[in-house]
């Protein structure tokens, strides 16, 4: 017999949804509101929309999708490393929080995916790591301040991702990626992408992965 207090506690799949989307979004907000109170704003990272001149749009979108590429490849390489922290990851598909995700319908996930690549590199990409930056700018550093922005804000990224320590670990090599990203493009559109179209991509290849074992 199941628990009942569970039951209670489990959340129906439209409040997943609902809710990751709600947090993904707030997070955006709170990205946008810290740019306005205490700058820089991340809304700079982002081409303007502009009918005249849709290329720095596209091109964020594009390179973006591409982008997420060697992410997916790098994580899918790891994966096969038979060592216990990493064998871990594996499981995740039973923690109660990805359990209720992959039960969500494809375009659901999609956008969660989409919401999350806007609201977390809003804040941390846009908004953080320019922060940092700017904050050792006044500060007079002898070094390149970018550089140290680039690491303390991929730090934080990854303890926002506390499952186990090695998803942190990993999660801050890819807030160095989606970092470098935008160093490299100025165009927050390219780290926005790449990291909705990463997690679309490992979404859906949990949702598949749970589906054959009930399956079997």
């Amino acid at each position: 017999m199941s628990d009942p207090s569970s039951e209670q506690l489990e959340q129906s799949p439209d409040e997943v949804f609902v809710t990751a989307v709600l947090f993904e979004t707030a997070l955006a907000v709170v990205a946008i509101a810290l740019g306005w109170a205490l700058g820089p704003s991340a809304r700079e990272f982002i081409p303007a929309w502009n009918l005249d001149d849709l290329q720095p749009i596209i091109e964020g979108i594009w390179k973006g999708t591409l982008a997420a590429v060697p992410m997916l490849i790098f994580i899918e390489a790891v994966r096969r490393i038979p060592w216990g922290p990493i064998q871990e990851l594996e499981k995740l598909s039973d923690d109660q929080m990805i359990g209720a995700l992959v039960r969500l319908r494809v375009p659901e996930l999609l956008t969660i995916s989409l919401c999350a690549g806007v609201g977390e590199e809003l804040l941390f990409r846009g908004w953080l790591m320019g922060w940092i930056d700017q904050g050792l700018i006044n500060l007079g550093v002898p070094v390149d301040p970018a550089w140290i922005a680039l690491g303390l804000s991929s730090l934080v990224f990854g303890f926002f991702h506390p499952i186990t320590k090695m998803y942190i670990f990993l999660a801050a090599l890819m807030g160095l990626y989606f970092g470098g990203l935008l160093i490299w493009s100025e165009n927050l559109l390219i780290p926005i992408f790449a990291h909705a179209v990463y997690d679309a991509v490992q979404l859906l290849m949990t949702k598949r992965q749970v589906a054959r074992r009930s399956e079997s």
